[in-house]
This record gives C-alpha cells, sequence and structure tokens, in this order.
C-alpha cells in the first residue's frame, strides 16, 4: 500500500478556491487550479509519497502482477484501468463527447490513418467513459434532448435562424444529429451574430420559471466566460441539470457534455480521449464528433445505493473501474474488489490497514492498494474506493 501524491492540473477554466480549500491550502490559489489526478496516466502519473521521485506508473511497470493482478493483466493489460479526479470548474468546461474503444482504434489502426494525424485526436485505444459524484451542487449539461423538446425550446427562443435550421433538419433521418451537424457548419462569419441572436433570445426567456428558464439562464451566464462560441447554441439542444451533492451522473462513450461549475468526485477510465465541439480555446474537430456522438444516449442520473452496512455503490454501466463509498462507523470494512484500488478521504481522515501495516489519510488525500494487499480494510473514517468491476 503506497500513499500517493496527486497532479493538480491549471487550465484557465478552474477554480481558485475549491482544490486548494479540500487541501487545506491557502486561498486563492496562484493559478486556476481544474482537476486534481489520482492514477497512472501518462499524463499526469501521481507521485508516491513515501519514495521520492517515483511514481505509480513507474511501480505498476515494475511489478505488474503485484499491482494490478493477474485478472486485471487478462482483461486491461499491464494498464490500471481507471483514473480518480477531483474536478474543480469555475466556469464551462468545453462541449466534449468521448470515443467507444473501437471508434478510437478504427481511427488510430493503419498507416494511413496515422499519417492523417489520428494520433493527435486520440492519444491510446481506449473509449473514455465516466462518473461524476456531487460533492457541492454541480452543474451540468449533459445528453442531446429529444427533438420534440429541441423543438419547444426553440420555438420559446424564436431565434429565426435557429428556427429555419430546425425546420431544414425535420425530415431528416435522425433529426437531432442533423440539427446538430447545421448549427456546427454556421459560417464563420455567421457565428457572431447566431451565438448573439440565442444569448439575446435566452435573456428574454430566462425568467420563466420551468426546466427551460433554468438552462436559459445557464446559457446566459455561460455567455459571460465565452462570448460569441457556436457551443452557445449546442447548449441550446442539451439537457441542463444541476447535481446536488451526493448525487451522481454516469457519461457513457458518445454523450455530449459540458461541465459548468461546482465540485465533484470523477472516475474514468484511464484514457485521455476527448473530442470538443466549442466552448473552448482548443483543437475543435467537427467531423470526428458527428462520427461518435449518439444522439439517443444520455447521461444517467442517480443517488448510490447501500450494499451492506456502511457500504454503498455509485452504479456505473462501465466494464472500467466501480466505485464504492465506505463508512467505518460501524467498525472495520473490506475495502471492496480486487486487483488494484485506490482510497481517496474527501473531508475529514480515514485509517487505512493491510498487513500489519497502518496508513493514515487526511483530507483530500488518497494511498494505493496493490492486489496482493488482499486484506486491505478501511479501519475508521470515510473513504471513496475505486477498483475494476
Amino acid at each position: 500500500m503506497e500513499r500517493l501524491e496527486p497532479v493538480i492540473f491549471n487550465d484557465a477554466w478552474g477554480s481558485h478556491v475549491s482544490i486548494a480549500s479540500l487541501m487545506g491550502r491557502s486561498i486563492p490559489s496562484a493559478l486556476p487550479e481544474s482537476e486534481l489526478w489520482m492514477g497512472a496516466h501518462e499524463a499526469g502519473p501521481s507521485g508516491l509519497r513515501d519514495r521520492e521521485g517515483e511514481t505509480l506508473q513507474g511501480l505498476i511497470a515494475a511489478d505488474p502482477q503485484g499491482t494490478l493482478g493477474d485478472r486485471n493483466i487478462e482483461r486491461f493489460g499491464s494498464r490500471l484501468p481507471f483514473l480518480l479526479k477531483v474536478l474543480a470548474p469555475g466556469k464551462a468546461i468545453s462541449i466534449q463527447a468521448h470515443p467507444t474503444s473501437e471508434q478510437a482504434q478504427q481511427l488510430r489502426s493503419g498507416d494511413k490513418a496515422r499519417a492523417a494525424g489520428a494520433d493527435e485526436v486520440y492519444v491510446d485505444d481506449w473509449a473514455k467513459p465516466e462518473l461524476l459524484v456531487a460533492i457541492a451542487p454541480f452543474e451540468v449539461f449533459v445528453g442531446l434532448r429529444d427533438h420534440a423538446e429541441i423543438v419547444t425550446f426553440i420555438e420559446r427562443l424564436a431565434v429565426p435562424r435557429l428556427t429555419q435550421l430546425l425546420t431544414r433538419t425535420a425530415d431528416a433521418p435522425d433529426p437531432v444529429h442533423a440539427l446538430l451537424a447545421a448549427v456546427l457548419a454556421t459560417p464563420e462569419d455567421d457565428v457572431r451574430s447566431l451565438a448573439r441572436e440565442l444569448v439575446a433570445a435566452a435573456v428574454r426567456v430566462e425568467g420563466v420559471d420551468d426546466e427551460l428558464g433554468d438552462a436559459a439562464s445557464a446559457i446566459v451566464r455561460i455567455a459571460e466566460e465565452h462570448p460569441d462560441d457556436i457551443g452557445l447554441v449546442v447548449l441550446a439542444l442539451m439537457h441542463h441539470r444541476v447535481l446536488q451533492p451526493g448525487e451522481f451522473i454516469d457519461v457513457a462513450a458518445g454523450v455530449l457534455h459540458s461541465y459548468v461549475r461546482g465540485l465533484g468526485i470523477e472516475v474514468l477510465a484511464n484514457s485521455d480521449n476527448v473530442v470538443r465541439a466549442g466552448l473552448t480555446a482548443k483543437p475543435v474537430n467537427v467531423p470526428e464528433l458527428l462520427r461518435i456522438v449518439d444522439t439517443a444516449a444520455d447521461g444517467v442520473a442517480g443517488r448510490p445505493r447501500e450494499v451492506g452496512p456502511g457500504v454503498e455503490v455509485f452504479d456505473s454501466a462501465s466494464d472500467r473501474f466501480v466505485l464504492h463509498r465506505l463508512s467505518a462507523g460501524v467498525g472495520p470494512l473490506a475495502l471492496p474488489g480486487e486487483g488494484a484500488r485506490i482510497v481517496f478521504s474527501l473531508r475529514g481522515g480515514a485509517t487505512v490497514a493491510c498487513a500489519g501495516h497502518q496508513v493514515e489519510l487526511g483530507p483530500a488525500e488518497s494511498a494505493f492498494v496493490r492486489a496482493d494487499d488482499s486484506d486491505a480494510q478501511l479501519v475508521s473514517g470515510e473513504a471513496y474506493v475505486v477498483a475494476a468491476p
């Protein structure tokens, strides 16, 4: 069992308060802090707090069988299948979707694909399903509305050019996909005026006390952060939600989403395959996004399910991870799952023990539990535990 040193990312959309406060550092932080990573991804492998200069990625590479276990190696190779994060957007993250494994592999395979720069689109062959747990109110746009809902919202907004696109695409085999494609095909010279017309219309309807009014209000706020962006129009086609603390949303491959603001724990497949459609200064790849987006797919929201005294599970469709929350008030609890696990103490503290060795975790601290740490227990406190299913 190894205590981890997480990696802090400083994207412009991050918060100057949230992650620093969880870790007990002074606020505001000098730079915006967007994500806290705990895992072995190449872009930010966690350090080992008790082994200076070493990383979790190196530890796994040196002993895949002992750290990951035979079943993990059989299913996923010598790669930790999951990544655990604290996510802290201070403003809206890019509208994006993630591919299935088959879609990523299809683009990356063969000399022709590599010559076309496929490796710049997808950095690995994995899907990137993810599950977000709100630990403070967390605002999101996740999943495309069905066509009837989109019609209702666009009629309320009454933006002539958007209404024309709706009419033009209504008879397409997949009218939602056709409308999304038409919005994203807006000529560059027309994007600013269309976005401004949309935002002005949203201001007029945001006072209505229903879900569409809330969505319009969110679009207006995001326009302050991303003015004149075509993504503002795309948001009008998407579901708007605010997750309350303890609620989660499970986001599979192909689901269009943008996390707006809040504080949450995110567990995802150990991949960084992202295709963006707006609200970003990073590269946007409209053809690939339209290839992988699933207009019928939505995020699945819920609350954790009790599976035993002091043990809850956050249900996910992913085959790469399962997340539990444990509270040892009822006594020591065996860590769920088998193979490699990461234990994370959010607030307060937690004590994890294995083979006579005990690790104390403070707020926002974590530990890696090896596959051969078969008798690991949460002795006291509360902790989140992620493992392979």
